[in-house]
């Protein structure tokens, strides 16, 4: 019953139609219907039927030229059998016409030359022989290198059969009919001839050499001819058929490889023609797609790495600002990709002193997010051993633990000579290290080779200055350090070249003096908000749907 079921889901309107007129013509015939139901139930179900089997056929014609081959090979037929056939077909036709007029012609010119003919008291005479009544024999013997020869209405057939043997199998009899006149009848009689084009050709060449048999050898050579000839181009127009149909059946089967995910699948090549170039293309185009599917993999991969590593970059910068009663600081870091290599970092040591970092590593991505994240581990692993301290005499009871003020000198020379050591030589970074101490209010700092900071006092601009080299490039750079006490409303803003750099659709770049400018104009803000302007400003000069290079800032006000 399953399986009926699934049979009948499958069966078209017409099946359905025509199982539900069977149904309904064997309840009338059980049921003794009358005669005007019974013949309705019939035709309705041989209509159904014509119906299904149109249908059918329909349905085979389509599924048996689905394939090219197959449309080809009816391509041909169209093309080449049906005018050959019907060709022959006219061929055939004159032939039948010409033989059979031409017989007739000379039958015709016989009874002529025998003064045609006449029916006198029911009788048919020749007019040479007024005397003597034509019988049946006479009329057939007219021809009798034809064949058969009939008149009707008054002789039918003769009595003994004369019909010329067959020359070969084209020799097909001819029957014709022609009209004679016969004087005294109201209608023409109806001369009819059985004859084969052999025997006319002997008629109409008869003389000392049978040039009949001559012509049908001739004839039946040029037509054997004209048959292998018609057998080579159908052998050529084959073959070409099969290399076409071949190569796609080919490329067909490789497309549904291909759709599966067998890009290693290559087809066949035969050849040095057009289809054998598009196999060859077919073949490069799934090896170039095998190629480009592993590098997507790849850069998937990739990609998911990547993910991971700004996820755990983010991780890295501070997720909370240190507070103190005195200094308010903030700072926000924008990648040019999906990783940067800008470091800034805010760190509190003891209770009421702070460290300012901001880094710039040569280059973007992930070799510069590693030796980023490699700064950033060298310099808290630093201060979290409270090393290297330089002592300061005047320092306030408890500072420090008694152990001396961190020299940022000191700091960032162990940074540099770890990093030389530790990455290749073109690896290095420029970096800004400061130490703020709220008692005093004083910012010590380094600055190897990053671009001067910007401090606001009463609304005008001063630049820190650069203490030192870059870190990283060479292993006995000396760097010194400089103090400054900030006063309450003073603005400290530490930035990287990719903010001062940023380059609009002119070349013009963005400029320390357009961003001292901006600093200056809106320094009141809160520090979130001015950052959040700077890098639009930044954005809107440049105009790019990405970051040229990564931008950082680090703000502080001290309060």
């Amino acid at each position: 019953m399953r399986r009926l079921e699934v049979l009948y889901r499958r069966l078209g309107r017409p099946e359905k139609a025509l199982l539900a007129l069977l149904a309904i013509f064997g309840a009338l015939r059980l049921s003794g219907a009358s005669a005007g139901s019974m013949a309705a139930a019939i035709v309705a179900v041989y209509i159904a039927g014509i119906w299904v089997l149109v249908r059918w056929a329909r349905l085979g014609i389509r599924k048996a030229v689905w394939r090219l081959r197959n449309r080809l090979i009816v391509a041909y037929l169209f093309i080449a059998l049906v005018p050959v056939s019907l060709i022959l077909v006219l061929v055939n036709i004159g032939l039948n016409i010409l033989t059979g007029q031409m017989a007739a012609y000379l039958v015709i010119s016989e009874i002529e030359r025998s003064g045609g003919l006449a029916l006198r008291g029911g009788e048919l005479y020749f007019g040479a022989r007024p005397a003597a009544p034509v019988t049946g024999d006479e009329v057939a013997g007219l021809a009798p290198h034809l064949g058969e020869v009939s008149l009707l209405p008054r002789f039918s057939r003769p009595r003994a059969p004369r019909l010329p043997p067959r020359y070969n199998l084209l020799d097909r009899s001819v029957l014709w009919p022609a009209p004679v006149r016969v004087a005294g009848a109201s209608e023409p009689w109806i001369l009819v001839i059985h004859t084969r084009p052999s025997a006319l050709l002997r008629a109409v060449f008869a003389g000392g050499v049978n040039w009949g048999e001559g012509i049908l050898v001739t004839f039946t050579v040029v037509a054997a001819g004209f048959l292998v000839v018609e057998l080579v181009c159908f052998f050529i127009g084959f073959s070409l058929s099969r290399t076409v149909t071949g190569a796609v059946h080919e490329l067909y089967l490789g497309t549904h490889k291909v759709k599966d995910g067998d890009f290693a699948h290559r087809i066949q090549v035969r050849g040095a023609d057009q289809l054998a170039e598009l196999g060859v293309s077919f073949n490069r185009m799934t090896e170039n797609l095998g190629r480009l599917l592993a590098v997507e993999k790849e850069k998937e991969r990739l990609q998911a790495e990547i993910s991971i590593a700004r996820e755990v970059q983010s991780r890295l910068f501070p997720r909370a600002v240190p507070r103190l009663e005195t200094l308010q600081i903030a700072g926000a870091c924008q990648p040019a990709r999906s990783v940067s290599g800008d470091y800034y970092d805010i760190l509190a040591v003891e209770e009421s002193s702070l460290c300012l970092a901001l880094g710039d590593v040569a280059g973007k991505g992930i070799s510069a997010a590693l030796l980023m994240a490699s700064i950033q581990s060298i310099m808290r692993t630093q201060l979290s051993l409270g090393q290297p301290k330089r002592a300061f005499a005047g320092a306030p009871s408890g500072s420090w633990n008694g152990m001396g003020r961190i020299s940022t000198a000191e700091m960032v020379s162990q940074l540099n000579r770890q990093l030389y050591a530790s990455t290749s030589p073109e690896k290095y970074a420029t970096f800004f290290f400061g130490l703020y101490e709220e008692a005093s209010g004083l910012l010590t700092y380094t600055n190897a080779g990053h671009p001067p900071p910007v401090l606001l006092r009463r609304g005008e601009p001063e630049r820190l200055e650069v203490t030192g080299t870059v870190v990283g490039a060479f292993p006995r750079a000396g760097y010194d350090e400089r103090s400054l006490t900030l006063a309450p409303g003073d603005l400290l803003v530490a930035f990287t070249d990719g903010v001062t750099e940023a380059e609009n659709e002119y070349g013009r770049m963005f400029g320390e003096e357009r961003l001292i400018e901006l600093l200056a104009r809106h320094g009141s803000e809160e520090l979130q908000g001015l950052i959040r302007r700077v890098m639009e400003s930044v954005a809107g000069w440049a105009g790019a749907a990405e970051p040229q290079d990564d931008m950082t800032l680090l703000a502080a006000r001290r309060i």
